[in-house]
């Protein structure tokens, strides 16, 4: 074949069994991503059951790693292959008939994830029975490494390398190292059932693309969910309707840690299994769900917490958060989005997507955003009149949020909107600090205001503005020293005033 390969010799005293490695692939097909990682092995007499073994990947040379993945139950004949792969769909592509070389494909987790560096292990009973590579080496320049590439054991039992970097191409036949298995594969890859949709009645090898009705499906509608193939065979899916049984109410960023999420269940939920969040970073856009409720039920009323660390969490407000397992969402920075998400579709939000929210009117750095009450969920667009946010840093020293100038109002949200035409009500706001020395001071408001002004000793308007957000940032830091008051005007067209001193 005109490969330029690196002999690697199977460690003396390696023991093997009825399964033993054959292949390791690192290719760069042409999805990218871990779609060209795969492992290879061979029965050498029958297994029944493979859920025996196992493997794990000991990355960068760092050490075992331990059994990171079982097989499923299933039996492999004697002198079977079988093909783990990260991505089933990817592999066909790129083995096209050689596919069939294959008595058996499945579709691997993401332990499978080793890099051309990166030893890999075979487990029985979880024993290590097997190792290409050497787990305390970072296999980079060494005889073995096998990036962007493939090493395969040869029939004396000493492994082989396609050279580095040989595997780039749409086919394996189009590469600069074809898998040594498909040397002599033959015929046209397709669907070769009859009963299936995309049925390909000139195709002579299973290519593994067979779809059936019932399978899920892209119809390419962003206001459907759970697309299927129908008895016809056509792509359909249903029009998403929001439940809006659960509510995003908090975002709470004490600084590293605690980093959490507060929610609240508006109706009992047979399950939440088909809410998520996700976490959109640096204005980059949605990343999707990074983590999926539970498969449980949940109680109208309830507040549900979810952090990044259980014991910051739990030393910082002096409970526990409902979960504790959101490191994949619970990352944001001060400035990042938050997305809730029903069957997939964003069904509320906190902050802009594709805005950097650094310096805007939500950013939270250190401090926290809660929802106004009787507001959301807001769907896909982000309201800034529903959410009162704090000044930045604010949580971001004390050792509890008690002892915050201004704490989070953990479990404050309720469904009732205040009643704007309603003079019994009182009007809340709230001026932080106070006193002040210079700076920027924090005006909290409800949603009634509709005009602020602040005049000084004399009596002289110096500030104001009309229409204001729930919250505002005033720099005071050219105001002479003395005493000035803050005028709010409601809904009712009533005055409300609150001193503020300069000192």
């Amino acid at each position: 074949m005109g490969l330029l390969v690196a002999v690697y010799v199977q460690p003396v005293g390696a023991t093997l069994d009825s399964l033993v490695l054959q292949g390791i692939l690192d290719l760069d097909v042409p999805s990218g991503g871990s779609d060209g990682k795969a492992l290879h092995f061979v029965a050498l007499e029958t297994v029944p059951d493979l859920s025996v073994y196992g493997v794990g990947t000991a990355n960068n040379g760092g050490g075992t790693d331990g059994q990171e993945y079982t097989f499923p139950a299933e039996e492999l004949m004697a002198g079977e292959h079988l093909l783990l792969a990260r991505s089933t769909a990817a592999m066909s592509a790129y083995f096209g008939a050689c596919i069939a070389e294959f008595d058996a494909v499945l579709l691997s987790t993401d332990a499978i994830n080793q890099n051309g560096d990166d030893a890999i292990e075979l487990f029985l009973n979880g024993a290590v029975i097997e190792t290409y590579g050497d787990a305390d080496i970072d296999g980079t320049g060494m005889d073995w490494e096998y990036t962007d590439s493939w090493a395969y054991k040869s029939e004396s039992g000493d492994w082989f390398t396609g050279g580095i970097a040989c595997s780039t191409a749409e086919t394996t036949d189009a590469s600069a190292c074809p898998y040594p298995l498909c040397e002599d594969a033959e015929g046209v890859p397709g669907c070769v059932d009859a009963e299936a949709c995309n049925y390909n009645p000139e195709a002579t090898v299973d290519d593994l693309t067979c779809t059936y009705p019932g399978d899920a499906c892209d119809d390419n509608d962003p206001f459907t969910v759970f697309d299927a193939l129908d008895e016809n065979c056509d792509c359909a899916g249903t029009v998403f309707e929001a439940s809006n049984q659960i509510v995003l109410t908090g975002v709470i960023h004490a600084g590293a840690a605690p980093k959490a999420l507060e929610l609240y269940v508006l109706d009992d939920l047979e399950t939440m299994g088909l809410y998520g969040l996700g976490t959109a970073q640096n204005g980059g856009g949605t990343d999707g769900v990074e983590w999926q409720f539970p498969d449980e039920g949940a109680e109208a009323g309830t507040f549900i917490y979810l952090a990044n660390d259980v014991e910051a969490f739990t030393s910082f407000f002096g409970f526990a958060p409902t979960y504790s397992d959101g490191g994949a969402v619970c990352n944001f920075n001060g400035n990042d989005a938050i997305e809730l998400f029903e069957a997939g579709v964003v069904v509320d939000r906190f902050g802009e997507a594709d805005v950097d929210g650094t310096g805007s009117a939500w950013e939270y750095t250190g401090g926290w955003a809660y929802r106004v009450n009787g507001t959301g969920p807001d769907g896909n667009e982000f309201q800034l009149g529903n959410w009162t946010i704090s000044a930045l840093n604010v949580l971001d020293g004390p050792a509890a949020n008690e002892f915050s100038d201004d704490p989070f109002p953990t479990g404050t949200y309720n469904t009732t909107a205040i009643d704007v035409t309603s003079p019994d009500v009182p009007l809340e706001f709230s001026i932080f600090p106070n006193p002040t020395s210079g700076g920027q001071i924090r005006l909290a408001l409800d949603e009634r205001v509709q005009q602020v002004r602040m005049f000084d000793s004399k009596g002289r308007c110096i500030w104001e503005t009309s229409n204001p957000s729930s919250i505002l940032h005033i720099d005071v830091t050219g105001f002479e020293v003395g005493m000035y008051t803050v005028q709010i005007l409601d809904g009712n067209n009533q005055c409300h005033t609150e001193k503020l001193i300069r000192y």
